[in-house]
């Protein structure tokens, strides 16, 4: 099981299939969970590796030019770690 809470364009989780590849896990036993995907993601995932099982709560329609899913919930990692105001205060 390969787990990301958001794909957006899918390029970390299409590397992090690549490393399981490289350590011969087959492609058919791997299985991408993900609470919330970019429609982009889920085609480039499933386009270079069509035998990945994705499972996902929900597929948003777009990725903004912050390469952000939108609509989104914002950064998982700030929300999780509650970071996200301190990096808000920083960029102002």
């Amino acid at each position: 099981m390969l787990m990301d809470a958001t794909v957006a364009t899918g390029a970390a989780a299409m590397m992090a299939v690549r490393v399981l590849l490289d350590h011969d896990v087959p492609e058919e036993n791997i299985l991408l969970l993900s609470l919330i995907m970019a429609e982009s993601g889920v085609h480039s995932v499933a386009y270079a590796f069509p035998k990945v099982r994705v499972v996902t709560t929900a597929i948003d329609p777009q990725v903004n030019d912050k390469f952000h899913i939108t609509p989104g919930i914002g950064n998982f990692g700030d929300r999780y770690f509650g970071t996200e105001s301190s990096r808000q205060c920083e960029e102002e």
